[in-house]
């Protein structure tokens, strides 16, 4: 007989899991509150705790298994002495240790969440369950997440209704790493709810979600994980095509980046080596496709084209025509679907939450310096819209508000130096990675030529010199945005006046390296 123990926040799979193992070995099953009346409204046998401590759960459900009939059925070991303890004081010996904690982290994420809901919210008798079991492994098998269930189950079938040592270490180690994480969350949580940024010590875990195809280049090897030690699940749904390979992983995050800029618009990014190359907002997503097709043909030869909109076959038709690696929407029509079928290789990506804006509060960045050490900084992705000021004498023409605020939504995810121009909702020129900016300006206004008429320039960083403004005014620029901060402000200002143009300052630098 296997005797378990089961407390469990997420009852996903718990169920199944418990009636195949009931067809393997008779089961003895004891459970917390909630636990057990899931258990039996589902027909399975189950005791219910404190009908085997004898005392009932308290303080709202904050004490309901720390007792020693729990823990010493747990932590004893397979000894004559301990086995006559169990015996003397009717202790269960518990084979089998189920649990999983209170949805910390998601609670703490909701935006409504008060204090006091997430302060409740941290697991106590959990954590101290998963921490006892896991260190007696030696006897009794740990499940701390039910993405477990399945090997557990295939490693009792597999051993004639018993686990291996080996087996029972690795979930072990499993519980630990998921009970450190746990407990990371809490403290970045409170350490936020002091005002503080950075913690003093910094515990990241990281789960393997796969192995990739290659890395940046196919002789390296390359792996995606996702922080956390929980369920993992990806950000899209593949649906058809080659594996992919890190730069396609690298590529695709950053369409979905820039796609979660414009929530409210039909929106087309195209991507080529971790920056767009064509970027456009429009009445239709069709509409918003071609805009940004035309914006760099020849650049989107073999690129990751995105869309915040569902993709049509209007859509597929023409993108069939081209080399494309990657094909990215939050969904696609059956005709699309089918008709992308015909290019096995090209990579479709159903990418849900690539409707969504990007998400309030701070999001961090780790950059790995090597000998250097690991650098963690908030994301370059501003969460709130800047203050714009408008600072020359000539004021910002009817035509260009949407285009300021959509030039400025697409340079703070550019390489600096960083330069954009856009007009009526499309990017025209892009000036990327130069080490000078007067380099990135010229780069941009060549790619834009004749279209740069009356069009908005961005910049990530400010002007040092007015080379700039003497070079976007010849190219017929109307309006500049940029950071502003530099001891040259008054002579770059005044110099965008003599030009006609006019200039908004954000007051804040998106420099991206």
């Amino acid at each position: 007989m296997i005797t378990v123990l089961a407390s469990v926040s997420d009852k996903t799979g718990l169920v199944e899991f418990l009636q195949n193992l009931q067809n393997v070995s008779p089961l003895r099953i004891i459970a917390t509150g909630s636990t057990a009346q899931h258990l039996q409204k589902a027909g399975l046998s189950c005791e219910t705790v404190e009908s085997v401590t004898g005392f009932p759960e308290i303080l709202d459900g904050r004490v309901k298994t720390l007792h020693p009939k729990v823990f010493g059925g747990i932590l004893a070991k397979s000894t004559p002495e301990h086995a006559h303890q169990l015996e003397t004081y009717q202790i269960p010996s518990f084979d089998m240790v189920i649990v999983n904690l209170y949805p910390f982290e998601s609670v703490s994420r909701k935006p409504d969440a008060s204090h006091d809901q997430i302060i409740e919210n941290i697991d106590i008798g959990g954590v101290a369950l998963i921490r006892a079991a896991a260190k007696n492994y030696s006897r009794t098998v740990v499940i701390p997440n039910p993405t477990f269930y399945a090997s557990v189950f295939q490693e009792v079938i597999n051993n004639g209704g018993k686990t291996s040592v080996t087996f029972r270490q690795m979930l072990a180690r499993k519980a630990f790493e998921a009970v450190s994480h746990y407990d990371a969350l809490i403290s970045a949580y409170l350490l936020r709810a002091e005002g503080d940024v950075t913690p003093a010590e910094l515990n990241l875990h990281f789960s393997k979600l796969e192995d990739l195809r290659y890395g940046e280049n196919p002789h390296q090897q390359a792996s995606w994980y996702k922080q956390g030690t929980g369920p993992m699940t990806k950000p899209f749904e593949q649906l058809q095509g080659k594996q992919m390979s890190a730069n396609n992983l690298v590529d695709a995050h950053a369409a979905y980046t820039i796609l979660r800029e414009f929530p409210r618009d039909p929106a087309c990014c195209i991507i080529k080596h971790n920056n767009p190359c064509g970027v456009a907002i429009a009445g239709s997503i069709e509409e918003a496709y071609h805009k940004a097709y035309q914006a760099d043909p020849i650049s989107a030869f073999g690129g990751i084209f995105g869309f915040n909109r569902t993709v049509t076959e209007t859509i597929v038709a023409d993108i069939t025509q081209h080399f494309v690696e990657i094909v990215m929407a939050p969904d696609f029509t059956p005709e699309a679907l089918a008709m992308l079928s015909s290019k096995k290789n090209v990579r479709v990506l159903k990418v849900p939450g690539i409707t969504q804006p990007h998400a309030q509060g701070p999001s961090w960045m780790i950059k790995d310096l090597d000998d250097f050490g690991v650098l963690l900084q908030e994301t370059t992705v501003s969460r709130d819209t800047p203050e714009l000021t408008t600072v020359t004498q000539h004021a910002l023409p009817d035509h260009t508000p949407s285009d300021v605020a959509f030039a400025w939504a697409i340079v703070k995810h550019l390489t600096s130096n960083a330069i954009v121009v856009v007009k009526n909702g499309q990017t025209i020129g892009f000036g990327i990675g130069q080490t000078s900016r007067i380099a990135s300006v010229e780069n941009a206004l060549r790619q834009a030529g004749e279209n740069a008429q009356g069009a908005v320039l961005a910049s990530d960083g400010f002007f040092p010199a007015t080379d700039n403004i003497e070079a976007a005014a010849s190219a017929g620029i109307s309006v500049i945005v940029q950071p502003g901060g530099s001891i040259k402000d008054p002579e770059v200002i005044s110099a965008a006046d003599q030009h006609g143009l006019a200039m908004i300052l954000t007051h804040e630098r998106c420099f991206k390296h």
